[in-house]
């Protein structure tokens, strides 16, 4: 898996190898630890990026990076991606990318309880759970971040629990209020948030989405390979991006970008990335093309 520590290395990285990129605090962890999010592109159209909402989700945090990397690499050498111009790109559109939202459910996900943490010790006061590892999508609260979210928000699970549990009230978490202050604040014309699981891609919300939401799914999908779904039982409601679509009323989707078991070995990445780098460059174009 690929932890906070490898993630923050990443991103380090692509600072020094791209100083013109942006890097910025939307908030903290339960844990105190700064949530980042990297921006790039000189455009008035803005999209927004968003990975690991759960813990053994980090996958995706890798392929934010990758994108990230490969996008500004693309600018310096022939200002193409996957056919697309990202010279162009970077100049109408503003991307805006958050790899890690739950450090700490990452980090629980990998490397389990530690009983020297104060917060663990109370995280496992709260559930009981002495197993984190492999096991952990909360945060380190015992929530459930994707649930937190004001989008016809209702518990699933009664108290704090390593998934499914919608905390106490919407936007409980520092990690969902750093998420909804940004978006707020910045008034994004399109959001992707990805998960692992399904090869899907979901873009409605109680028949709330965009005329537009259904055929932009389609050709994300055609670039992928992946299949156009509405979401059932508990993934149909009080995500990022039911929120994003009944809130703020902008064009909002949720990737699934594997299959398997959680967490996905990172030797997936490779795979994973050469379905999502043109996804996400399909999303760009298409709000960059818009009315």
């Amino acid at each position: 898996m690929y932890d906070y520590k490898m993630c923050l290395s990443d991103m380090m990285g692509i600072l020094k190898d791209f100083p013109h990129l942006k890097i910025f605090e939307i908030g903290r962890s339960v844990m105190q630890k700064p949530i980042f999010c990297i921006k790039t592109g000189t455009g008035d159209r803005k999209i927004l990026l968003v990975s690991a909402h759960h813990g053994l989700e980090s996958i995706t945090s890798a392929l934010l990076i990758r994108f990230l990397r490969e996008y500004e690499s693309s600018r310096k050498a022939d200002g193409t991606l996957f056919g697309e111009n990202t010279t162009e790109l970077f100049e109408k559109a503003t991307v805006y990318a958050v790899p890690m939202l739950n450090p700490d459910g990452v980090n629980l996900a990998m490397h389990g309880i530690n009983l020297g943490n104060s917060y663990h010790r109370s995280l496992l006061c709260k559930t009981g759970l002495i197993r984190a590892k492999n096991k952990w999508q909360s945060n380190a609260n015992g929530v459930d971040i994707n649930h937190n979210y004001d989008a016809d928000w209702k518990g699933v699970k009664r108290y704090p629990c390593a998934s499914k549990y919608a905390g106490e009230y919407p936007e409980s978490e520092p990690e969902t209020r750093a998420m909804t202050d940004l978006i707020r604040r910045e008034k994004f014309d399109a959001l992707l948030a990805f998960h692992s699981q399904g090869e899907e891609i979901y873009y409605d919300f109680q028949g709330k989405e965009q005329d537009m939401a259904k055929e932009i799914a389609g050709k994300m999908a055609k670039v992928s390979g992946y299949s156009v779904k509405k979401p059932v039982g508990t993934a149909s409601f009080g995500g990022l991006k039911d929120w994003f679509i009944s809130e703020m009323g902008g064009l909002g989707f949720t990737v699934e970008i594997g299959k398997g078991k959680n967490p996905l070995p990172i030797s997936d990445l490779d795979r994973i990335a050469e379905k999502n780098i043109p996804l996400i460059l399909c999303l760009i174009r298409e709000i960059c093309d818009k009315k």
